[in-house]
């Protein structure tokens, strides 16, 4: 669980995460974050003393956030299934009409690289929750019946969440977020019993 963050604090994570979808990591400075919040950047050292603290902070809360927005399903519905699929795209659809911004963790695994080691080991392990999380989803649901597909949970998981990162970059590039609609409609459209 991550520590709420104080009103100050949140907003320059915020603001940060934002930037950060839109231009990049290593794009991102602690004077651009000052200018836009009309603070002095010694108020952004206090609450995040390194760069590396402030990408910890909004990569654990947006990790956080995405995986427990998602309702745990009910065996007993399978319609329930389909929900907690559903769930896990509304944010990926929210980024995705969000003029010029891209998926915060695409974005970071772009500059993986240039990262630190703690942003690395919480970028990679981002993926790995959510890999593990949607090939349970799929696997579960499929032997509840709600889903159909052929092959493992675990390949179509991987196929699914490469495809989405893809929409995403498409979609930044084309500036045409109906991309990203359209590659979800698929993917459900590939499970669905």
């Amino acid at each position: 669980m991550t520590k709420p963050l104080g009103k100050t604090a949140a907003a320059i994570a915020d603001t940060f995460l934002g930037l950060v979808m839109e231009r990049g990591y290593n794009a991102v400075s602690y004077a651009d974050l000052a200018r836009l919040l009309g603070i002095r950047t010694a108020s952004i050292h206090y609450h995040f003393p390194s760069k590396t603290d402030l990408g910890l902070a909004v990569l654990r809360r947006y990790g956080q956030g995405f995986l427990e927005s998602i309702p745990a399903p009910d065996p007993a519905r399978p319609q329930s299934y389909g929900a907690a699929f559903d769930a896990m795209m509304a944010p990926i659809r929210e980024v995705s009409a969000t003029k010029g911004a891209s998926c915060l963790m695409g974005v970071m695994s772009a500059e993986y690289q240039s990262l630190s080691p703690q942003l690395q080991a919480e970028v990679s392990g981002f993926f790995a929750r959510q890999q593990a999380f949607l090939e349970t989803l799929l696997e579960e649901g499929r032997a509840a019946g709600a889903f159909s597909f052929s092959g493992s949970a675990a390949g179509m998981a991987r196929l699914m969440t490469s495809a989405l990162q893809g929409a995403i970059l498409i979609k930044k590039a084309r500036q045409d977020p109906a991309h990203v609609d359209s590659v979800i409609a698929s993917l459900r459209a590939m499970i669905m019993a």
